[in-house]
């Protein structure tokens, strides 16, 4: 059986949420004030990024670890332990999904190809190819802020020409071919063309795949060229023609440029999109119908689409030819991204007959497509409410309404002693992202036939990421501009830091504590480079500060100090907090499934081997090895939960043609799903699934251009009159 896991794993939500009764006011101080001074060290080599490589320095010029940092940390912390809400914390939006060349066993595969309606016929070659009846070729504007589509003018095809190539379960139908308003050419074709219709894509050195004199290979269905490393996606404005026989458009016969209008040529765009391998293809789309026919895009879908292309942007490497070259990967990005204020780009498009007639769009045929639920559809009622909660009345809030102030403040941790940096660590930092449904969703029944965000689901948790013993090598591979360079500090490097907090109770000062240091054996993980064993560290309490109001307004006498140190009763704080979840729960907090899961992970006694919590291999033909992301895939196989990776729990049986399922002894408890948000390696709070970075594939259903998928074709990939070689 292959391997299934990943440095990450997911803390499951509760099936309540925490409701205070009432809030504290800032003018009665009747509470607890004062400070807490703490130590952070570093149990492995450290990096919290100022955005330069470098450690974070403070305006004295020392290394520290911003107070925003520990914040986002001791608010994570506190989210799990006091059971608050999570909903401010997940950005809701629609998901984006493709499921091209998928296993049959793919959930999103069924409800993708129904969309779609592909079909395939062969030309007068015998030569197969695939058309999607239902995508459309257009162009995408910006104006005024609002994003519209311009369909393209259509090549009438016959419809009512038999054809009898056409793959249908009654062979001798009638096939309404009805618009073709793109084409597709094969690059394959265009490289062995004996004459001249096509030189300027052989004359430009990085509109083709492959270079323009390889000699392809057969290499199972596929023909396999050598690969061209200039390769960036773009289009381009061109002169066409189109073969006719019988009345019915069949291809293209010739490409001009379109900088001087040919006799008798149709005007049009070329589009190559993104490097896929053994996957060759142009389009063509003609040119803009008039005007009046544009219609708008609504804001939620372009919302929806820049936040999936901004959780992409770091993959874009894959669709160039070299992905070590910055200015090719520069121009990738440009390619995929929405026009700017008055920019006009060729689009490829289709509405969706689904329950919400949905409108996808992007730049190759085969789309991503909307799932019809949200985010937070996956989330128990009481989770998207705004009750008030542990983390806000601490932290405080701020709604369309109204807004409440944080009652701490928490200052950076300076470094105790300066320390000389260890050199310069390459690495892949990427994140995974919520379409990875396979590690962000429960596990599905078997009989749902909807796509994975669709129908009935469930977020599975919080995400955390496990502790190493020892620091992890990671691969770069020959891409190289995927690797992020940075230069931590070394183990054992200690840093002092302070939170103030003003009018807590004994039991909000208890989660504080608590959240801060968690228990004994605990360590946590800050800053870049936690799934190869960056960042972990033990956190100690050395002062806690209690402000005496008698001492300093009820004696005659000036006080000079009116703090107490309270350390030695820090545990009996927290113990007030476990208390009061305790009774909230109905029984020991520390059994409780989410606290618990959340401190097993934290446990630096009992740390898994790194066997069981490293990023799953993407395959290697030469040495054999397997991709075990695709093997996944096909068996649709769920991260094992927490305790199944520490050996706690056993993986559930699961059925002959599924796999996954995995007991996590939460009994009735339904999980979540959103991560911490990390950007340069600061823990900024858990606002988890916005802002999505990754550089490596995590999943292959989270990447366009996984070796995984299927060339896109379409209904225009009608070659059967080109007289090419």
């Amino acid at each position: 059986m292959s391997y299934v896991g990943a440095p990450y794993n997911f803390v499951p939500l509760g099936s309540r949420v925490y409701r205070k009764d009432s809030i504290t006011k800032h003018n009665e101080i009747t509470g607890l004030s004062g400070s807490l001074e703490y130590q952070v060290t570093a149990q492995t080599p450290i990096l919290v990024d100022g955005g330069d490589e470098h450690f974070y320095k403070n305006k004295d010029g020392k290394a520290a670890i911003p107070g925003s940092t520990m914040r986002g940390l001791v608010r994570s912390n506190m989210q799990i332990l006091s059971q608050s809400s999570i909903v401010d914390d997940i950005g809701n939006a629609k998901l984006m999904y493709r499921s091209v060349g998928a296993a049959k066993e793919d959930q999103n595969k069924k409800p993708y190809d129904e969309v779609f309606e592909s079909a395939t016929a062969k030309d007068k070659y015998n030569k197969s190819f695939s058309f999607l009846k239902k995508v459309k070729g257009g162009y995408i504007t910006c104006q005024n802020g609002k994003y519209y589509i311009i369909p393209s003018k259509v090549d009438k095809l016959d419809p009512s020409s038999e054809n009898k190539n056409v793959k249908k379960e009654n062979k001798n139908s009638k096939v309404d071919w009805g618009e073709c308003n793109y084409y597709r050419l094969s690059e394959h074709t265009i490289i062995e063309d004996k004459f001249q219709n096509f030189e300027m894509l052989k004359r430009n050195p990085g509109i083709l795949q492959n270079k323009n004199d390889t000699k392809f290979e057969k290499r199972g269905k596929r023909w396999v060229g050598e690969k061209n490393t200039s390769y960036c996606p773009r289009f381009e404005e061109v002169y066409y023609i189109a073969c006719q026989e019988k009345g019915q458009v069949d291809g293209i016969v010739s490409i001009k440029p379109g900088s001087q209008p040919p006799k008798n040529y149709q005007k049009g765009t070329m589009i190559s999109s993104g490097f896929m391998n053994d996957k060759k293809a142009f389009y063509i789309i003609p040119e803009k119908a008039d005007e009046s026919e544009r219609f708008p895009i609504s804001s939620t879908d372009v919302d929806s689409f820049k936040r999936d292309y901004e959780g992409r942007k770091n993959q874009f490497s894959a669709a160039v030819g070299n992905g070590n070259r910055k200015d090719l990967v520069e121009e990738a990005k440009r390619f995929f991204a929405l026009p700017e204020e008055g920019e006009t780009k060729p689009v490829f498009y289709i509405k969706a007959q689904n329950e919400n007639n949905q409108l996808c769009f992007g730049f190759t045929p085969h789309l991503r497509l909307f799932y019809n639920k949200e985010i937070h559809d996956g989330l128990i009622p009481e989770q998207r409410d705004n009750s008030l909660d542990y983390c806000k009345s601490l932290f405080g809030f701020t709604t369309d309404k109204e807004s409440y102030r944080s009652r701490l403040s928490f200052q950076e941790a300076v470094i105790d002693r300066e320390a000389s940096e260890i050199g310069k660590r390459t690495m892949i930092l990427g994140e995974p992202k919520p379409t990875s449904y396979l590690d962000y969703l429960m596990e599905q029944d078997e009989k749902k036939t909807e796509a994975a965000y669709d129908g009935d689901f469930s977020l599975r948790g919080i995400k955390q990421y496990w502790l190493h013993k020892e620091l992890l090598e990671t691969a770069l591979g020959n891409n190289k501009n995927v690797g992020s360079g940075f230069y931590p500090c070394p183990q054992r490097t200690c840093f002092t830091g302070c939170i103030r907090f003003t009018n807590l109770s004994e039991k909000e000062l208890g989660m504080l504590l608590w959240s801060l240091l968690l228990e004994k054996d605990s360590q946590q993980n800050i800053g870049k480079g936690k799934p190869y064993g960056y960042g972990r560290i033990s956190v100690s309490l050395k002062h806690l500060n209690i402000l005496n109001t008698d001492a300093l307004y009820g004696s005659d006498s000036l006080c000079l100090d009116p703090y107490e140190d309270q350390k030695e009763q820090c545990e009996a704080y927290i113990g007030k907090a476990k208390q009061d979840m305790t009774a909230f729960v109905g029984y020991d907090i520390m059994k409780y499934p989410p606290v618990r899961d959340f401190l097993w992970m934290k446990n630096s006694k009992e740390i898994p081997a790194d066997d069981q919590t490293r990023y799953m291999h993407l395959g290697d033909k030469k040495s054999g090895q397997i991709n075990e992301y695709q093997e996944r895939k096909k068996k649709q196989e769920v991260l094992p939960t927490i305790g199944v990776v520490l050996g706690k729990e056993k993986k559930k049986a699961t059925s002959s043609n599924k796999q996954g399922g995995y007991g996590n002894g939460n009994g009735g408890y339904k999980g979540g799903g959103y991560n911490g948000n990390n950007k340069n390696g600061q823990n900024r709070g858990n606002g988890g699934w916005n802002n999505q970075k990754s550089g490596r594939r995590n999943d292959s259903e989270s990447h366009d251009y996984s070796s995984g998928g299927s060339a896109s074709t379409s209904f225009g990939d009608l070659l059967k009159g080109l007289k090419l070689n």
